[in-house]
């Protein structure tokens, strides 16, 4: 992005404190001022305990050219650019929309309980055989984020992929209707944030927010055997799907797990062995939904093969790793579900380990509501005797998935924790480097500072 501040302000109704900054450049945004880049315009927002307007001097001696400032916001520095709105997060909003319209990238929106983050790294790896593209990173996929993604794509990008995050009613709805998309993609409906929408069914009407801001002639894409979203779906709305049974517009015809990833055909190409690298079936049809993107962009089976086998991938997500003492670790602790944690370790289960331990290390899944006790339960039912050696189990509500495991492979063979530090301390002793280890949990409970634990060595 390059533009004037009277270029900016025009752009989005904002007014100039002082004429003699009209000329002042912009080249990028930024709403952290650690994270400050010579150039940016800063967004100061305003929330219930901390206001970044009070950050703005140091934000321009960080780098910042010039500020967003909230009108009812008393003592605006003279001295320093800014641009005058009624409210910094609203501004920061429109200037995305402006801004992307301007732009005018197709539009690719992701949304889903589980697979949002591998499905926009396999859109990304495939679209990028043939268009210039911009993508979220992270976890910027709230309200904050989006806007934050869109306005640090290049002038050049021509297909816009942008993941987007819920755990309420009507965010999704934003989000959509700043981006508008051409494509938009619901992985699936799970549990996750079941907590604040109590029930699948509600989670999937939220998820269909994302059409609200679908552009007339665009296209999504679902799950074939969803049945929540078919019951909750307008009937004008253009629509394919991914999914087992033959009635889908994709489907697959073989699926092979290997151990660094997963190879597969379907009915569009049967002719066409397809490599996804990353483990498990369940990435099979997030796959399957990147490759009907594609098809709408005009992008075959061959060139996405091609562009699948040099694909990167998002952290912590289904990510092999190695220690020092030689332990394989699949880590897969950025997040967890119901759903997620069920397919990972049936996947997990079911890999050949050259006759090493196999070892799963679970935490809690959080934002599960009054069911909580229920999800964890049957997620522990899934676990098979001789597929699993050791379940290290840490937080309050793995106590119900500790009784479930402890049914199917033993007492003496599942270890729960209360505390990170025992865990750590635990499972260190444990592990001689002749083991393949599983880390699945919410972000929330730190797996990840054990995965690095065990890192370390």
């Amino acid at each position: 992005m390059k533009k004037t501040l009277l270029e900016i302000a025009t752009l989005i109704n904002a007014q100039l404190n002082q004429a003699q900054f009209n000329e002042t450049k912009v080249t990028g945004v930024c709403f952290d001022t650690r994270q400050m880049k010579q150039g940016d315009l800063f967004v100061p927002f305003v929330g219930e305990t901390r206001d970044g307007h009070s950050f703005v001097r140091e934000a321009v001696k960080a780098g910042a050219a010039a500020s967003f400032w909230q009108m009812d916001v008393p003592n605006p520095p003279a001295d320093v650019p800014l641009l005058l709105v009624e409210n910094t997060s609203d501004a920061f909003e429109r200037f995305a929309k402006k801004y992307l319209a301007e732009v005018a990238p197709k539009v690719v929106a992701i949304t889903g309980s589980n697979g949002k983050t591998t499905t926009k790294d396999i859109t990304r790896a495939i679209m990028e055989s043939r268009y210039k593209v911009h993508a979220t990173s992270g976890n910027f996929n709230n309200h904050i984020g989006l806007p934050y993604t869109i306005l640090t794509m290049p002038e050049d990008t021509e297909v816009a992929i942008l993941e987007m995050g819920m755990n309420h009613r009507n965010e999704i709805e934003k989000l959509t209707q700043i981006a508008c998309p051409d494509i938009a993609i619901i992985t699936n409906i799970g549990e996750a944030h079941i907590e604040y929408l109590g029930s699948r069914e509600e989670i999937a009407k939220a998820k269909l927010e994302i059409i609200l801001g679908l552009k007339q002639e665009g296209l999504l894409i679902y799950p074939h055997e969803e049945t929540l979203i078919k019951q909750n779906l307008p009937k004008n709305v253009q629509t394919e799907t991914f999914g087992r049974e033959h009635t889908a517009d994709i489907y697959p015809l073989t699926i092979a797990t290997e151990t660094e990833g997963t190879r597969f055909t379907t009915n569009l190409d049967p002719e066409t062995s397809l490599y996804v690298p990353i483990i498990g079936e369940h990435n099979v049809f997030n796959t399957m939904a990147a490759l009907l993107a594609a098809r709408k962009l005009d992008i075959d089976s061959a060139t996405a093969k091609t562009a699948l086998n040099g694909m990167e991938r998002s952290k912590s997500r289904l990510e092999w790793l190695e220690s020092p003492r030689g332990t394989k670790i699949l880590n897969d602790s950025y997040n967890s579900s119901p759903t997620a944690l069920k397919a990972v370790l049936k996947t997990f289960m079911n890999m050949e380990a050259d006759g090493k331990r196999k070892i799963a290390v679970v935490a809690d899944m959080l934002e599960l509501g009054k069911d909580a006790e229920k999800f964890h339960r049957e997620s522990g039912e899934v676990i098979e005797a001789k597929k699993l050696d050791e379940v290290f189990a840490y937080g309050e509500k793995m106590q119900a998935f500790v009784e479930a495991a402890s049914e199917r492979i033993g007492a003496d063979h599942v270890h729960y924790f209360t505390s990170k530090d025992e865990l750590e301390k635990a499972l260190l002793q444990a592990v001689t480097g002749d083991e393949w280890v599983l880390f699945k949990g919410s972000y929330g409970m730190g797996l990840k500072d054990v995965v690095e634990k065990l890192m370390i060595g």
